[in-house]
């Protein structure tokens, strides 16, 4: 029953083609390679400002920085356009690691704007010293390392993966009840809409498949 809990919310975000995803103690994940590695480079940054940057007045990126963080987002935009219009073949590591790097920039973006205080003008950058982009990058490697080599069993990587998209959809989702003040029901609204919004777009993907 949790395989089918996992692979109907990774339906919701992926096409799921086996010889696309990766494998995990002989078990296919339930998103393919470059699905993993967007939330890998997700979680890595998101639990990286969230345990060191929560309590900061932070703000995006500058102008200077964000131009270099979009540069990392490249690599998939080509891999995924050239392998979509046959260009060339890709490989699941390529789609790793170009999913990574696209991943791990998003929430420099979003993060920030979930508190009130990057609004205020004593804000700082979000990247501030290089730990605040090496450190997530450096947990992305590792964590890709450790997918990619098959190094972790499949329920506990497939349930991380998962748990990370209904984490990323339902902050998402938080921005509907930014005027809500009490931190709870903001969070339980929030976790509702995330999930009512991957289920909604998994029966669609079987609706379409079937």
């Amino acid at each position: 029953m949790l395989h089918e809990i996992l692979h109907f919310f990774g339906r919701a975000i992926c096409h799921q083609m086996e010889d696309r995803s990766l494998q995990a103690s002989g078990e296919t994940l339930s998103v393919c390679a470059r699905d993993t590695g967007i939330y890998i480079g997700i979680f890595s940054t998101l639990t990286y400002l969230h345990l060191f940057k929560r309590k900061a007045k932070i703000t995006i990126p500058s102008i200077k920085m964000s131009f270099f963080l979009l540069l990392l987002m490249v690599p998939l935009m080509i891999d995924g356009l050239g392998s979509y219009i046959h260009l060339f073949e890709s490989n699941n590591i390529r789609r790793l690691v170009s999913g990574t790097s696209f991943g791990f920039v998003l929430p420099y973006f979003l993060y920030p704007l979930l508190s009130a205080k990057s609004l205020e003008a004593s804000s700082e950058p979000v990247i501030k010293h290089g730990r605040d982009l090496f450190a997530p990058l450096f947990i992305s490697c590792g964590l890709g390392g450790l997918i990619f080599w098959e190094w972790l069993p499949f329920y506990l990587l497939d349930g991380f993966i998962i748990l990370t998209v209904i984490v990323w959809f339902s902050l998402c989702a938080s921005f509907l009840f930014s005027w809500l003040e009490r931190v709870r029901l903001k969070s339980a609204f929030s976790i509702f809409c995330g999930l009512t919004f991957l289920s909604i777009l998994s029966l669609l993907h079987d609706l379409v498949s079937s």
